[in-house]
This record gives structure tokens, C-alpha cells and sequence, in this order.
């Protein structure tokens, strides 16, 4: 019996012979029938071909650095009314506080970073000297709301109001700053006391800890330490754990 038509036949087969130069000649005709159907690029050519990639990169670069700077930038100084901006609110303060009745001068110093995407804005805030106790309390009053208002967004806004002897710190909370009024009454009271400047120290803070309490008397010596006894008293009667110090007395 033969085996020949098993299998589908003999490799030997001339039409099998056949078939394998055709499927060759096939791959000859996409590729090439030896390596030098493939492009072999000169060193100038492939010089030119890294420099034009490498300009690429750096082109590249360059935009994602810049799209980068600007979005960090509108982070920090604000845009729109999603981030930050400090001196938006503050020309919102100032504008609402000039139009409170006694108010004379509203003087806002350069916004200060607290976090990445937060600031305080302090103002100083020059009344009439002349106002009586109820026009003070209604200019902090108003100074207190105009803070409010124009705080938000990360940004905080504080203010000092100069009343003659008296300097009171400021904020958008109502019972604290009344508090910082009282308080500087009660200081401003004592004998001796010619002003008084009740706020908070380096940075402005509304915590109780956070208070100073900064006194100028005509006392020296055992009549200042008086002074100084009962001043911080009163302020820690008000703020516990606040501070009370003595500068000298104006000229």
C-alpha cells in the first residue's frame, strides 16, 4: 500500500517546490529580497534627525513650564472668583470703609501669604480723634462688617482702627473685635494710660492667646509696674493668656 497520498503528499513535490517560491518571492517583493531594500540614513542625516528631536523636546518643555508658572501664578494672585485675590478684597475694604462716618484715611499694607493659596490683608484705619464712644463703637461696628464682606476665598481681612488713644484691632468676627474695644477702654482708663493699642502681635489672629496689648503712661518705675499690673488684669480677664507690654511715653 502507498503512503505517497497521506498527509497531503511529499515535501519533494515539484508543486509543492512551487508553492514555497512563490510565498519567497512574495516576501521579496514587501522587503527586499536582502538588506539593502531597508534606508540606511548617513550620519548627517541622523545628526539632523536628533537635533530636530531634540528641538522638539525643548520646545516641549518650555510649553509645559509655562502653562505650569501660569497656573501656579492663578493660584496664588487669584482668578476669577474661585482662587485667592488679595487685592481685590482689599480695594473691597477700602472702598466700604471710607464711607463709614469719622472714618479719615484707610491705609491697606502688602498682603501676606499664610499657606499656598491663602493670605491677610491688614488695614490701618484713621478715625476723627474727636468722635465720642458711640460713634467709635459704630465706626468698629462698620469697620468689623466691611471685613466680613470682603473676606473669603482664602483670603482674611483685618484692620486697625485708629481712634485717637485708642488702636483696636479689627476682624470679621463681631465678639471678638468688641472684645479688643472693650478691652482698650478698660486700659485707656487707667491712670496714668496715655494710649493704648489692643490687637494681636506679629500676625493677626483672632485667637485669645494671639492678643497684645501695647500701653504708653507717663509712669515710671514702681507707678509703671502698677500700670502694667492692672492692665493685664483686665486683658486677662478678656483674652486669657494674652500679653500686655509698656513702650515709652509720646513726646
Amino acid at each position: 500500500m502507498s503512503l505517497d497520498g497521506i498527509g497531503g503528499g511529499s515535501p519533494d513535490r515539484p508543486g509543492a517546490e512551487r508553492q514555497q517560491w512563490s510565498d519567497t518571492d512574495d516576501l521579496d517583493r514587501v522587503f527586499g529580497p536582502d538588506t539593502a531594500s531597508v534606508t540606511t540614513r548617513t550620519p548627517r542625516q541622523r545628526a539632523r534627525r536628533g537635533a530636530l528631536v531634540g528641538v522638539f523636546v525643548v520646545a516641549v518643555v518650555g510649553v509645559l513650564a509655562v502653562l505650569l508658572t501660569t497656573i501656579v501664578g492663578s493660584v496664588q494672585n487669584g482668578v476669577g472668583g474661585v482662587f485667592p485675590q488679595p487685592q481685590a478684597a482689599l480695594d473691597r475694604f477700602t472702598a466700604q470703609a471710607s464711607d463709614i462716618d469719622g472714618v479719615q484715611d484707610v491705609r491697606g499694607d502688602d498682603p501676606r501669604k499664610t499657606s499656598f493659596a491663602s493670605y491677610d490683608v491688614v488695614a490701618v484705619v484713621t478715625a476723627d480723634p474727636r468722635l465720642t464712644d458711640e460713634q467709635r463703637t459704630a465706626v468698629v461696628d462698620g469697620l468689623r462688617a466691611a471685613a466680613d464682606d470682603a473676606s473669603g476665598n482664602g483670603v482674611r481681612v483685618f484692620a486697625v482702627a485708629d481712634l485717637g488713644a485708642q488702636q483696636v484691632g479689627v476682624s470679621a468676627d463681631s465678639r471678638v473685635t468688641g472684645r479688643r474695644l472693650e478691652l482698650a477702654r478698660r486700659v485707656d482708663a487707667i491712670g496714668g494710660v496715655q494710649s493704648v493699642r489692643c490687637a494681636w502681635g506679629d500676625a493677626p489672629s483672632d485667637e485669645a492667646g494671639d492678643q497684645r496689648v501695647v500701653l504708653r503712661s507717663t509712669g515710671r518705675g514702681g507707678a509703671l509696674r502698677a500700670v502694667l499690673v492692672r492692665a493685664d488684669q483686665a486683658a486677662q480677664d478678656v483674652f486669657p493668656g494674652s500679653a500686655v507690654r509698656a513702650e515709652p511715653p509720646a513726646d
